[in-house]
């Protein structure tokens, strides 16, 4: 296994930044050089380092530093993980900048959520290049343990396997190969439902719009957080941001599911970025005699409202018997059911399944790659755990038919036994909420 003694993160007073610090330093046993702008930013980041892990005892291997100082510690770190803004041009410029001051055998990373790992590369001389990966961690890292590892046609792949070993063994990631695709794998997976559940709200928007959407797509369909909350949760510009980049480099049936919304524009363009801006798609108020409430935006009236009561019968009922743990019971009655709701909840399920198992073979390797994805850096059900619950292969192939979709060729082959294997590392029910 690699030994990782000291590591340079910089950009470390960057959300990504200080959470990943806070992870190397509570597991890696090492020293991190909190590398910033200037000496007040790295002391930022060592705070939010701190308070990402919610303990004070990684504060004495934090060691604040400034980009002129590189000089000084760069050539001595085994590791520079690179977490400055998703701008192409500042990153290559900082690794012009790096690239003779690394010793031989330093390993460069980006935590990059969907620039090319191969472009990147291109801005080290040609021996670093197979030392440099995409290690995509999922915010918050302490929380959601998935890395995304990314090679590209130059990687050292002896190195790759030791550097996912210290990835596993020593900082506790579950790790995911993913090939240099717009996205990799979690964010081409998860982003995709997101905005088309956004483009569902905008459809629906005289029936409810944001709060019919998280109504009918969260809790019992398999995700803990609803996904227009999720939006508001990773920021709408950085949403705008992650599936602008998918409809430009993307081709093929699924492209017009990346085309933002233009309510979600709209609001963008008024500052109103979600939860870091104080509103987005919902705002939370507090009023003078000390109660709080929690608004919607109206897409309509393009104004907050109260939250309006969304009635779904079957999705009520779904949820008691959930609430008993009867979770295939509860999917047959889902799956057996005509009703408006229903079939929304159909469209949706089959749409994650399919695109999510497309993804085998050609951005990773199986399977089981999604799930690890999905479950760790999502906290959604596991695609292969919903094959099951609908009543295995077969029942899931005429499901997603159904619903007029294509069937992955991961779902084919043969009709015996459980077709989700992680389920006694990764309990899919866990996701699955009465909501």
């Amino acid at each position: 296994m690699i030994q990782v003694k000291a590591v340079a993160i910089i950009g470390a007073n960057g959300a990504m930044g200080a959470s990943s610090a806070g992870i190397i330093a509570s597991f890696g046993n090492c020293r991190v050089y909190m590398v910033a702008r200037n000496s007040d930013k790295a002391k930022a980041g060592i705070n939010c380092a701190v308070d990402s892990v919610r303990s004070d005892s990684i504060r004495h291997r934090l060691i604040p530093k400034t980009f002129e100082q590189m000089t000084d510690f760069v050539p001595h770190c085994d590791w520079v993980l690179e977490a400055l803004p998703e701008d192409l041009r500042v990153k290559q410029e900082m690794y012009a900048r790096i690239d003779p001051l690394l010793k031989s055998g330093t390993i460069v990373s980006t935590v990059t959520s969907g620039l090319s790992i191969a472009r990147l590369a291109e801005s080290l001389s040609v021996r670093k290049r197979t030392r440099f990966f995409g290690t995509h961690f999922f915010n918050p890292p302490y929380r959601m343990l998935l890395c995304e590892l990314t090679p590209h046609r130059s990687t050292d792949h002896v190195l790759l396997a030791a550097f996912r070993q210290y990835l596993e063994e020593i900082l506790y990631r579950k790790v995911v190969v993913s090939t240099d695709t717009p996205a990799f794998v979690g964010n081409r997976i998860g982003f995709q439902m997101l905005n088309e559940a956004a483009q569902f709200a905008e459809e629906h928007a005289k029936d409810g719009g944001v709060a019919l959407a998280d109504r009918l797509l969260s809790g019992v369909t398999g995700r803990v957080m609803p996904p227009l909350v999720t939006i508001d949760f990773v920021g709408l510009d950085v949403h705008k941001a992650i599936v602008s980049n998918l409809y430009g480099h993307l081709e093929g049936r699924l492209r017009d599911s990346f085309l933002l919304p233009a309510f979600m524009d709209h609001l963008i363009n008024l500052g109103k970025l979600g939860f870091k801006a104080g509103e987005g798609l919902y705002k939370r108020v507090k009023y003078p005699d000390g109660r709080k409430e929690t608004l919607v935006y109206d897409i309509v009236a393009k104004d907050y409202q109260p939250k309006p009561v969304i009635q779904a019968p079957v999705l009520s009922r779904v949820a008691k018997i959930v609430a008993v743990s009867d979770y295939e019971r509860a999917f047959s009655v889902l799956k057996n059911s005509k009703s408006f709701e229903a079939r929304v909840c159909h469209r949706f399920i089959a749409g994650y399944i399919s695109h999510a198992l497309s993804l085998v073979g050609t951005v990773v390797k199986q399977k089981e790659d999604v799930d690890i994805a999905m479950g760790y850096g999502y906290n959604w059900v596991p695609p292969s755990a919903l094959v099951d619950l609908l009543g295995g292969l077969r029942a899931t192939r005429k499901f997603i038919e159904r619903c007029d979709l294509p069937v992955p060729l991961a779902l084919s082959g043969n009709e015996t036994g459980r077709y989700y294997t992680l389920s006694g590392t990764l309990d899919a029910r866990r996701f699955i909420v009465a909501n």
